[in-house]
């Protein structure tokens, strides 16, 4: 079976009706426990939703002229925080907006465009609002207390450092504050009265992805001299108390409302655990239930009697509701817009590099025998993980015949601290050689074929097309870079001043290592590509500038090389809006098709 060089017409309605699935998210119980409210992309990107905690229609709170991306309800009124910003440039304004007649549109809180502000907590009694902002050091977030609903007066600056600032609780007069030093290092300072005190003193690195206030302490997320993040106890001036170590990382902690115990998820091989944990007994509970898939939130009913969670599986990413008394489940969304085809699963598997390290993957196959091709997705970060999430996109992917599949090469997260290491400042080639390494093993058991194998990737992932183009010419017939590193010297010169510190913990220093950062950077080595590359990027990203596309693409056509651009002038750090999905979806499978021989023809030289 063979496929035609250019899509066919059904190709773009096939593309959209996968995009046309809608995807919730950001799911929080409200104050009055019944009703959950969350995220949903139904008009085209992200706007709030409300839905009844027992199951009914869901209803759009509001239609936002911006994209939303955190909602925050209060804990006392019918009510809820929106951060939403303009044209994906990340500069996040926070407004208030009515659950009961929200048509009436939200009031700004901030309005500060050119600053970035991040709701974090309410105070216990809906008064207030705690939130962190660059507006003091457009390098630094500080944190700061705001009465929403009088947006006239002046938010109070309550704590103010040279570093990245997190308000993660509020609870009996107590604030809860993370230190962040860079993406895997944390302090946790616990304040009272207007002093901090930390909780969690540490040499060297400490990996704190959740923590809450408990009536006693803090509990954590938190890998002290530890491989992966446990379920930590921290109290001021005494060492840490480990209540439950898992195979894999604790990600998300939620204290119960009564404080008697805690909701966790872990990371286990990539896929989501529920646990509940009694600090009486210290009896852990497995909560198995619903569809197999990753969790991103986690939020208590006020009443205690249940949680609602946002779940990521093979067929959505929806919300669900769970009673922990009787156990039972309840699927609260649902696409209004029904799958094309039924998804593909993906499988987890792995290879073992040169060095004797075992590198997993994901492989999702299409039904189509043989595949189309094998497109290598590579996932940003890059401390990130790729997991067994619904991606629409991947999913058109598969539905038009490839063989699509998602590594976790060295210096991705979820498997250990050392693992997460082995890809630092000098070592960053080590992880390229492990997409050589993994063609060789696709090549060897079969679920690739020589010529025939496409790159893609989004922000680490886009530089690490371009370094694998670059440092292995013939490995890929084709690659894709999206949003995508170039020039490492440039991109630390020019990220969002809050973005560069943090980023220079993991690839090095701008002065000091100026040169190993050049010898790093594609574009010092584009004479190398000799494979057609497609380069896809938003002028408004904050994160990596829109000039690392502008560079490689004017080099290599420069040498005459085939690049292609996909600019857009409204979007950020990826692509939010359906259009722009689409138009890009459509151009990528006409730009795989045109360069990637199909199964049984020779491959076209550039």
């Amino acid at each position: 079976m063979s496929a035609d060089p250019v899509p066919s017409a059904g190709a773009a309605d096939r593309l959209r009706a996968w995009l046309h699935v809608v995807l919730s998210s950001g799911a929080q119980v409200a104050h009055d426990s019944e009703t959950v409210v969350y995220l949903a992309n139904e008009g085209g990107y992200a706007q709030p939703h409300a839905v009844p905690r027992q199951g009914g229609p869901s209803r759009r709170l509001w239609d936002s002229p911006g994209r939303v991306a955190m909602l925050l309800p209060s804990p006392t009124r019918p009510e809820v925080i929106l951060a939403r910003d303009q044209g994906g440039n990340e500069h996040w304004q926070l407004e208030l907006l009515p659950l009961a007649d929200a048509s009436r549109g939200a009031t700004p809180i901030t309005q500060e465009p050119t600053v970035i502000h991040t709701p974090c907590v309410w105070d216990p009694d809906g008064t207030g609002l705690y939130f962190t902002s660059n507006a003091r050091d457009r390098r630094f977030f500080d944190v700061y207390w705001t009465d929403p609903h009088a947006p006239s007066t002046a938010p109070r600056p309550l704590r103010q450092e040279d570093e990245h600032l997190e308000v993660l609780d509020a609870r009996d007069s107590r604030l809860l504050v993370a230190r962040h030093r860079t993406n895997l290092n944390a302090d946790l300072l616990l304040g009272v009265g207007e002093g901090f005190i930390e909780v969690n003193p540490h040499s060297g690195e400490q990996y704190v992805p959740s923590a809450e206030l408990g009536p006693d302490a803090v509990y954590a997320a938190a890998n002290p001299n530890r491989e992966f993040a446990a379920l930590v106890k921290f109290r001021p001036g005494r060492n840490p108390e480990f209540l439950r170590e898992y195979p894999g990382d604790v990600e998300i902690v939620r204290v119960a409302p009564d404080g008697r115990s805690i909701l966790l998820a872990v990371n286990r091989e990539g896929w989501s655990e529920t646990h509940l944990y009694d600090l009486a007994t210290g009896e852990d509970r497995p909560l198995r239930s619903g569809p197999k898939g990753v969790i991103s939130s986690l939020s208590w009913c006020p009443d205690g009697v249940g949680f609602a969670y946002t779940l990521s599986h093979s067929e959505g990413t929806e919300v669900f509701y769970r009673s922990v008394e009787t156990g039972k489940e309840r699927r609260l969304t649902r696409s209004p817009t029904p799958l094309p085809t039924r998804p593909v699963g993906a499988t987890l598997h792995s290879f073992r590099a040169s060095d004797g390290l075992t590198i997993p993957y994901w492989e999702l196959l299409p039904a189509r025998t043989p595949p189309r091709g094998t497109l290598v997705d590579v996932h940003g970060g890059p401390e990130a993980q790729a997991r067994p999430t619904f991606d629409p996109t991947r999913q058109s992917w598969v539905a038009e015949g490839w063989r699509v599949i998602a590594p976790n090469v060295r210096g991705s997260l979820g498997y250990g601290a050392t693992y997460v290491h082995l890809d630092d400042v000098g070592r960053r080639m080590d992880a390229v050689r492990d997409l050589r390494e993994l063609v060789s093993a696709l090549l060897a058991t079969g679920r690739a074929e020589p010529g025939r194998i496409a790159v893609y990737g989004g922000s680490y992932g886009g530089f690490m097309v371009l370094a694998a183009l670059t440092t292995y010419p013939e490995l890929f017939a084709a690659g894709v870079d999206v949003v995508g590193i170039s020039n490492f010297l440039t991109f630390l010169q020019k990220t969002g001043p809050w973005r560069r510190r943090i980023r220079e913990a993991e690839y090095g220093r701008l002065v000091e290592d100026a040169e190993l950062l050049r010898s790093l950077s594609p574009l010092f080595r584009a004479d190398r590509i000799v494979a057609p590359l497609l380069v896809v990027h938003g002028r408004n990203d904050p994160r990596v500038p829109f000039d690392e596309a502008e560079q490689i693409v004017a080099s290599l056509r420069r040498r005459g090389r085939p690049v292609e651009l996909l600019e857009f002038p409204d979007e950020g750090h990826g692509l939010h809006r359906r259009e722009h999905q689409l138009e890009v979806g459509v151009r990528m499978m006409e730009f795989l098709d045109r360069y990637v021989p199909p199964p049984g023809a020779a491959r076209t030289t550039a």
